[in-house]
């Protein structure tokens, strides 16, 4: 039986921690946003949103090619 584990930043393993970060970022900025009153700026929010971006490709591309690596899809 496997045990729930957290989103990994640095050696994402699955889309799942992709998805996971992505939605985490979102619901951060929105949570930020409701306490302020939507007090943050257009420039602070691209900038978050550009640098999940940027994270997001990094990840995918690391998430593919473990999986091109992996033993068990060799043919």
């Amino acid at each position: 039986m496997r045990t729930a584990r957290f989103p990994s930043v640095r050696t994402p393993r699955t889309f799942y921690d992709v998805f996971g970060i992505a939605v985490l970022t979102v619901a951060v900025l929105a949570a930020i946003a409701t306490v302020r009153g939507g007090a943050l700026t257009g420039v602070e929010v691209a900038a978050v949103l550009a640098a999940v971006a940027l994270w997001t490709a990094w990840a995918v591309q690391r998430v593919l090619e473990r999986a091109a690596d992996d033993e068990r899809w060799s043919p």
